[in-house]
């Protein structure tokens, strides 16, 4: 697909996939399968930069809901925001019960900065590994 990690600094998390012929489908337009990727990847990339022990707590998406708000047709940037104290109480929650769930917003837009669509993931934090 050819994602890229823009930003992942100071709350602010972003990707981008350009757009290509492998990313497009029969229309022309970008397919929403890497649009759904582009915008889950956000809560796998959040939970790495501010995840304190990830040998012992991993991430899993319970869910994903996406809006398509526009045809995709640019290279696609995905914006979601996780602050450090969300960081902070995450791995705190984590070490106190060994669980923690969050959901988390992430926008898509085009090169314009047409709004193309609109991610809600959930994602728990457990040790899965045993």
């Amino acid at each position: 697909m050819g994602l890229s990690v823009l930003e992942a600094e100071n709350g602010v998390f972003k990707a981008t996939i350009p757009n290509s012929k492998e990313a497009g489908n029969h229309i022309g337009i970008m397919h929403a399968g890497v649009l759904f990727s582009l915008g889950e990847f956000l809560g796998g990339l959040i939970t790495a930069r501010y995840l304190d022990n990830p040998r012992k707590f991993q991430p899993v998406v319970r869910d994903l809901k996406i809006d398509f708000k526009a045809p995709a047709m640019t290279d696609i940037t995905a914006t979601a925001y996780f602050s450090a104290e969300q960081g902070l109480e995450m791995n705190a929650k984590l070490e106190e019960t060994g669980r923690y769930d969050f959901q988390q917003k992430a926008v898509l837009t085009d090169t314009n900065g047409t709004v193309v669509a609109e991610t809600l993931g959930s994602y728990a934090l457990r040790n899965f590994m045993g």
